[in-house]
């Protein structure tokens, strides 16, 4: 059978003569029925397997698909340049492929740089991390916070004077001091204890117990260390304390996080932090873009990439406001952003989506002036206006509380079109900079709207039904010249589906995916379907931001080219896009939308 090979598909058409038939001499069939293991994850790779008929799925070790493998696709490249299977490999349909043993497929490698440099480039488009500063970015990602990344963690009394906290730290080798005063913990750094000797005359005997910064901010041991990095740039701190069963078992310093990571996102936030003009702000806002293509280019998972982001993103926006906007009126107003960027999911730069909650004291035609020089300078640093007019400078997005709090209340009792389209934004805002107890004031009003099973929620929920799965009756992919809407056709009815939910429901989860969990926990949705929905949305999105990164770079380009996808990607779209049908099925049922 190894005569039938098809030696015209890339990359086999690159090898010469001799190396076909090298190729045919060593090649083998193999047969396997339906449930088969062809490979078990961490298990040496024996093989190239080239698929001639059947379906072979591939799958981690939590039990994610990673890839649906059809005729002629070929795995586990990975594999054999790492030396071991990282996944499971197994056949879903009785299934024939041509085996080629690794030790030849290594020597024409070597022997055929062309037909070598489709199976590394094939590498790269899977996720294949380079290394940098001798470190794997992978391996930082899915790296734990282990006992040897911790510091120590030192706990002491709040009576302890100054000069003994010193000594102590200097003989235990800590840089900060924990202290325990009525139950709570707070921490004390070196430069805590310098500060307040040195240039606030504290001495000696003093106790450090008015020194401790609460709350402490911490993490679990087991946690990722991108998880630390994320909330140690979001409150701009560099130590975090790790915590075991409730109890601190030591901290984790900001150097040791960086000295596993150099993609200097946190210089990044030191940068817009440092930022004395908009000019200064404006350059730091330029090197996000970087930021992202690195991150995705080296095949970081997307929702680690939003988190990011967001972080960064939510800086920038505090710290341009900062600079416009004079400190006495800072707390008497709050800056909300909503969209992607209020759920934590922008990632290239969209349309601007924001709003400006009033103090009742201040004028409206003030906060107007102000927004309207804010939304002039991020149209500067690249975020278009808002087609639908959602920012602050305009008057419906720019209100003192009371007006806000007016028109939520009013909702259930008149349920109009333009009262649920600015309830399905507000669900979705997030407090950047000024007064956040304004927000807070915003917030606890929307929460009385949760449960109501009015008429009203179902008019909210219908939009998520507004537009057609593009699945064909048969349930292919239904494209128009190549292009997919992924946004309307997927993205979109798991965004305003999980909301709405989210909205009856009282759940103060502020993105998707954990909109999604909590929703999962409260057994709203099947657990199987909020799998299936969290992973369909992150692939979603990694496709499209992979194809404008590819392209034009502009996060408002919905279109997806399924030409340029790959057999197992297709496969991996319709697999999500029938998940996105059945949610819609399910939001129909819960909110009695079969006859709307």
């Amino acid at each position: 059978m190894s005569e039938d090979f098809n030696f015209a598909s890339p990359p086999f058409d690159q090898l010469r003569p001799r190396e076909r038939e090298q190729l045919r001499d060593a090649l083998s069939v193999g047969y396997y029925t339906v449930d088969e293991v062809l490979l078990e994850a961490g298990a040496p790779v024996p093989c190239l397997f080239v698929l001639m008929k059947g379906v072979i799925e591939e799958r981690g070790e939590d039990g994610k698909l990673f890839a649906q493998y059809g005729a002629e696709d070929l795995f586990d490249v990975r594999g054999l340049f790492s030396g071991s299977s990282k996944h499971r490999y197994q056949a879903v349909e009785e299934s024939i492929v041509y085996e080629l043993p690794a030790a030849v497929f290594h020597q024409l490698c070597t022997d055929n740089p062309q037909f070598a440099r489709f199976f590394r480039a094939d590498l790269a488009s899977k996720r294949q991390l380079e290394r940098r500063d001798g470190q794997n970015l992978a391996e930082f990602i899915l790296t734990r916070i282990a006992p040897e990344h911790l510091l120590p963690a030192i706990e002491v009394g709040p009576t302890l004077p100054l000069g003994d906290a010193a000594r102590l730290q200097l003989s235990r080798g800590a840089d900060a001091l924990l202290v325990r005063e009525d139950g709570a913990l707070g921490i004390v750094t070196r430069t805590d204890l310098m500060t307040a000797h040195f240039r606030d005359g504290f001495s000696e005997a003093q106790p450090i117990g008015p020194l401790a910064h609460r709350p402490l901010s911490h993490v679990e041991l087991g946690d990722f260390l991108f998880d630390a990095m994320i909330l140690m740039t979001r409150q701009r701190i560099e130590r975090v304390a790790v915590c075991e069963e409730g109890r601190v078992v030591g901290l984790l310093h900001l150097t040791q996080v960086l000295s596993l990571f150099s993609t200097h996102s946190h210089v990044l936030a030191l940068r817009i932090a440092r930022a004395e003009s908009e000019a200064e702000l404006r350059a730091a806002a330029e090197t996000l873009h970087t930021l992202i293509a690195t991150l995705a280019g080296n095949g970081i998972r997307l929702r680690f990439i939003m988190q990011l982001v967001s972080a960064l993103n939510e800086q920038l926006l505090e710290r341009l406001f900062e600079l416009q906007v004079p400190p006495v009126l800072r707390g008497r107003c709050c800056l909300l952003v909503m969209g992607s960027e209020g759920r934590a999911e922008q990632l290239l730069k969209t349309d601007q989506d924001n709003a400006l909650i009033l103090d009742d004291g201040l004028p409206v035609e003030q906060g107007l002036l102000l927004m309207q020089r804010f939304s002039a300078a991020l149209l500067e640093f690249g975020y278009p206006p808002c087609p639908g007019g959602v920012m602050a400078s305009r008057p419906e997005w720019c209100k003192p509380l009371s007006e806000w709090q007016r028109e939520l209340r009013e909702l259930p009792l008149q349920g109009r079109p333009e009262q649920l389209m600015r309830l399905s934004i507000l669900a979705d805002a997030w407090p950047v900079a000024g007064n956040r107890r304004l927000f807070d004031s915003l917030r606890e009003c929307l929460y009385e709207l949760a449960g109501d099973s009015s008429r009203w929620m179902s008019d909210l929920a219908l939009p998520a039904l507004q537009f057609d799965t593009p699945l064909t009756f048969l349930g292919q992919l239904k494209t128009q010249d190549a292009q997919l809407d992924v946004k309307r056709g997927g993205i979109f009815p798991i965004v305003h589906g999980a909301r709405v939910l989210a909205v009856r429901e009282g759940l103060e989860e502020r993105g998707t995916l954990g909109r999604l969990v909590a929703l999962k926990a409260l057994g709203v949705l099947d657990d199987s379907l909020v799998d299936n929905l969290a992973e369909a949305f992150e692939l979603f999105l990694q496709l499209r931001l992979r194809q404008q990164l590819d392209g034009q770079r502009d996060g408002r380009e919905q279109g997806l080219d399924v030409s340029r996808l790959s057999r197992h990607e297709r496969d991996l779209l319709r697999f999500g896009l029938h998940t996105v049908k059945k949610f819609k099925q399910s939001l129909t049922r819960q909110f009695h939308l079969e006859t709307r």
